[in-house]
């Protein structure tokens, strides 16, 4: 007779399961409890630093992404001074369908970053829902830096989808949040009025150049979110007041327009311009796949960074190898070069073809870019797109702002070391001008001009109107997560309209029509024709909650558009 392979593990799961409970409550090892954690100023402390861990992976990198940060993308590509090239049509589809208005419920972008956004905010409720203010200034700070922190996600959250939840304490696993009753401006108010409360117990930057104030939350940041939460509810006079507080504090400041490219690389971090940025430092401790990508911005840098494979060699000036996933729109190249001319912000965020062959150096270049003529370098075979089909997507201009350059990285796998820019200087300065043109307050001019100024702009207002503190925005805060928010703010949605119509591509006569010197030019197709691309008023103003989320919470409301 055949043996029973499964008796002897039936009996085992049968005598085991008679057990009583006593003897298998046995506790884990390497475990402690929530009753017996939450207690000392040391747990305040930890659970503080495993909240800054979460915001690392989840919110200033791209864990469970694998090649892009969900916020940079969320914030970025629906923006319309930005386009997602690639290699060719249907390269990394995910960031070109959000970028022409093509995703829907279930786009893998949306839905990372709105789960992301509900884990810091579950790291920032342990510490709130565990620990109480008058105990002692440690936890009092903790919890207030813990508050700010998910003011911050449920302000971010509410300019993405309008009206989501409030979730202002641990939940438990049957809950299933709604979206907050009172609406979309009453959110932004609770998000301000939480960083108004806990303003009083955080610390203060200690000058312009602590850069330990520019990584944790501060005064500063709180201000900056309360501000920010304000003013997008429309609340110009209290928006006012709040960024004032910042600026009268002298902990920030300006970084020197020759030091503007630095602002985004590793030079930059932590300077006086710094509100708050998510630090990413070495840890040998980190695996590499393990941890250490989810802690920069390794696959991205590469997204963002100039198609190498098809260019005739790899300009000294990059770290990486790069997959050419973002480009500036043709049309808001020319205004800012007409705006700017030749500024030190203009030249950091993009260059033209020309200065790209001629003003970076090449391997050519043998060392020494001064070692050729500029006559030799546009005659040089081993520069410049070479590709005969051209970089896909791209327009004339080609941007440089976010290329990571070889001092931004580390070891062989190339991790970006850069620290991650959630506020800055020149923002705060720019709302605050904004705020003063909605209130007819002459103060904001000064800090208009002096952004202007920074940048080395040929153009320097005169006087204070919006529309020159929104050109200026547009222009200083090229692909920093602000314009699309400003376009859902201003109402301008109209260039939108055309996104994904008529792609660029930037090619090289050089290679393409023989001609004796490089010269780039740009033809559009038209890969999306007959499929439905660009901003649907009425339906675009938000993103669609995931369908991964209202499949299993019928109490959320979809926003309108996407049922």
């Amino acid at each position: 007779m055949k043996k029973n392979k499964y008796i002897l593990p039936l009996l085992l799961v049968l005598l085991f399961t008679a057990c009583s409970e006593e003897k298998l409550d046995i506790p884990q090892k390497g475990v402690i409890s929530v009753d017996s954690f939450y207690k000392t100023d040391a747990d305040a402390e930890s659970a503080l630093v495993a909240m800054y861990a979460h915001f690392a992976t989840q919110i200033a990198s791209y864990d469970g992404a694998y090649i892009y940060v969900p916020l940079n993308i969320l914030f970025n590509y629906p923006a319309d001074n930005i386009l997602a090239a690639g290699e060719f049509y249907g390269d990394n589809d995910m960031v070109a369908a959000i970028n022409e208005f093509r995703f829907d419920t279930q786009s893998p972008v949306v839905q990372l970053a709105y789960n992301h956004f509900y884990y810091v905010i579950y790291r920032a409720n342990l510490i709130i829902d565990n620990f109480k203010y008058g105990e002692s200034a440690v936890k009092d700070r903790c919890i207030s830096e813990a508050r700010v922190m998910r003011a911050w996600c449920h302000m971010m959250a509410a300019m993405a989808w309008g009206n989501p939840p409030l979730v202002d304490h641990i939940l438990s696993g049957t809950d299933k949040p709604t979206n907050y009753a009172d609406g979309h401006e009453a959110l932004l108010q609770w998000c301000a009025n939480e960083c108004a409360d806990a303003v009083k117990y955080l610390d203060e930057r200690k000058s312009k150049d602590d850069k330990d104030g520019a990584v944790k939350i501060t005064k500063g940041f709180a201000w900056t979110v309360q501000g920010k939460a304000l003013m997008y509810k429309g609340d110009y006079a209290n928006a006012k007041t709040a960024f004032k507080n910042i600026i009268s504090s002298n902990k920030y400041d300006l970084v020197p327009g020759e030091e503007w490219a630095d602002i985004f690389h590793i030079d930059g971090d932590g300077s006086e311009e710094k509100i708050f940025e998510s630090n990413i430092a070495e840890n040998a401790a980190i695996g590499d796949w393990g941890g250490k990508i989810q802690r920069s911005t390794w696959m991205e840098m590469n997204i963002w960074g100039w198609r190498t494979s098809r260019l005739a060699a790899q300009p000294k000036y990059m770290a990486a190898q790069g997959w050419g996933g973002l480009a500036i729109e043709q049309n808001f190249a020319n205004e800012f070069a007409a705006n700017d001319g030749d500024s030190y912000r203009r030249k950091a965020t993009m260059l033209t073809y020309e200065e790209f062959i001629t003003e970076l150096e090449w391997p050519s270049d043998n060392g020494d870019i001064n070692s050729m003529t500029k006559e030799q370098k546009l005659a040089d075979k081993n520069r410049g797109i070479s590709n005969i089909d051209g970089l896909y997507g791209q327009s004339s201009y080609l941007q440089k702002k976010h290329i990571a350059t070889p001092k931004d990285v580390l070891h062989t796998f190339s991790y970006r070391y850069n620290n991650f820019i959630v506020a800055r200087y020149a923002d705060v300065l720019l709302l605050y001008a904004e705020a003063c043109a909605q209130t007819s307050d002459g103060d904001g001019l000064q800090y208009l001009r002096k952004v202007q100024q920074r940048a080395g702009s040929k153009h320097v207002s005169s006087a204070l109107t919006l529309d020159e503190v929104k050109k200026e925005r547009n222009y200083e805060l090229w692909c920093e997560g602000a314009r699309w928010i400003d376009m859902k703010r201003w109402g301008e949605f109209e260039k939108a309209k055309n996104a994904g119509k008529n792609i660029p591509s930037l090619k090289d006569a050089f290679f393409t029509k023989n001609e004796a010197a490089h010269r780039g030019y740009v033809e559009f197709s038209k890969p999306n024709e007959g499929k439905q691309t660009g901003y649907v008023a009425g339906k675009h103003d938000w993103f669609p909650y995931p369908f991964s989320v209202t499949s299993i919470n019928p109490n959320l409301v979809q926003n309108p558009g996407w049922e």
